[in-house]
């Protein structure tokens, strides 16, 4: 039974803790009136739901579901670990980059497929963005942390996972064999006379290639390209930052903004790798990195964007442990478009956007696996004026 002197000590810890993350909600440390009002609505809350729920809860748990509840109400991407539960969190990577290479968030209470990595395990076996992850080798991710989930994901053995794609109501179960795999960083063509390059995966060394894939493209004379950062939702930031300067000779690419950080900008440097028309293309899983880099093409007056507003995740993150024994993974600072608009929660919207409602909504797992016209690239193609590519199924019907 929780005493009375307990349940004070307690409120007081959330309504700090509460205080320290969200000041811009409930008022700042000096405005003690608003800090004791919540703190008397939590006191009352807590003490209703302890007398009267239909079953007795552990206190422990109560406290713990209030505490993740503050960075639940941040955002999608900080979370709060419980002391009993920081030694399996410190053989945790947070990192995106697992073994199955999947890049994931928490929406509507389930694990949630921002995209695949190019190349991966999870790619080859038909995971896709939008993808909602409802169960882990049979556990539900409903009530899971997104670091957990994250942590399911890095076991180096075969994961299978209950996924429920967008629009549609049955489950299909997935079995995938983690491998180590290098993410596909670049990938060259050209389409209709027009040059075209696939950022899939900001990795280490893919500013380099990006601007030899560049030169390459000036040196045949080709004076219109298309970059595709289409599914680009991790990686570094600092590779996409000096692959957006390789399009740039003068104006601000990004800046990083936080209460508690000092502010950081990167201006763009004279030497470019390619002075020719660009477009950039963007979908729902283009995120973090490879959205400054649309930004910084777009807000530059450089080129245009062509496809689906971005997810919306140019943050920086950090953890800090707390006196409890827990600890607190929590956003300090985000990334801005050139204009300095914050990108997280809005994405980066197209200066074309293209509808892809129809795609969206074949239903069977037949219809799917069929080739579809890739509707944003020959949006693309067509403002440039040039003619999209003849398709496997147009080739033999002719």
């Amino acid at each position: 039974m929780m005493t009375k002197k307990k349940v004070v000590f307690l409120s007081l810890s959330v309504a700090l803790m509460v205080t320290l993350l969200t000041g811009a909600v409930f008022g700042q440390v000096t405005q003690k009136s608003s800090i004791f009002r919540y703190l008397s609505i939590f006191s009352e809350v807590l003490d209703l739901v302890r007398t009267n729920y239909v079953e007795p809860v552990a206190s422990d748990k109560l406290m713990e579901g209030a505490f993740a509840g503050v960075t639940d109400a941040i955002d999608e991407f900080s979370y709060y670990v419980p002391p009993a539960q920081m030694a399996a969190y410190k053989q945790f990577s947070d990192v995106d980059d697992n073994r199955l290479g999947l890049v994931v968030t928490k929406r509507f209470g389930y694990a949630y497929v921002i995209a695949p990595v190019k190349g991966s395990p999870a790619e080859k076996a038909g995971i896709a963005r939008g993808d909602f992850i409802e169960k882990i080798d049979g556990a539900t991710t409903q009530n899971m942390p997104v670091w957990q989930v994250r942590s399911l994901l890095q076991r180096n053995q075969p994961v299978t996972l209950q996924v429920l794609r967008g629009g549609e109501t049955q489950r299909e179960q997935v079995s995938i064999k983690p491998e180590s795999f290098r993410p596909v960083t670049l990938e060259t063509d050209t389409i209709s006379g027009i040059g075209y390059i696939r950022i899939p995966y900001f990795d280490k060394g893919t500013a380099e290639q990006f601007r030899v894939a560049l030169n390459d493209v000036r040196s045949r004379n080709i004076r219109k390209i298309i970059v595709d950062v289409r599914g680009n939702a991790g990686g570094n930031v600092e590779e996409a930052i000096s692959a957006a300067d390789a399009l740039l000779t003068s104006g601000l690419i990004t800046s990083l903004a936080g209460r508690k950080v000092e502010e950081k900008r990167w201006q763009a440097t004279r030497d470019t790798a390619f002075d020719g028309e660009l477009q950039i293309l963007t979908d729902s899983g283009t995120a973090s990195g490879a959205e400054l880099f649309a930004a910084a093409v777009r807000g530059n007056n450089r080129g245009k964007i062509v496809g689906v507003t971005t997810y919306g995740r140019a943050i920086e993150q950090r953890f800090v442990t707390l006196p409890s024994g827990g600890g607190v993974q929590m956003t300090i600072a985000r990334y801005t478009t050139p204009d300095l608009k914050m990108i997280t929660n809005t994405g980066v919207r197209p200066d074309v956007i293209v509808d892809l409602s129809s795609q969206s909504l074949e239903d069977s797992k037949e219809e799917r696996a069929k080739p579809k016209d890739d509707l944003i690239l020959n949006k693309a193609l067509q403002l440039f004026g040039a003619e999209p590519p003849v398709t496997e199924v147009e080739q033999k019907a002719a």
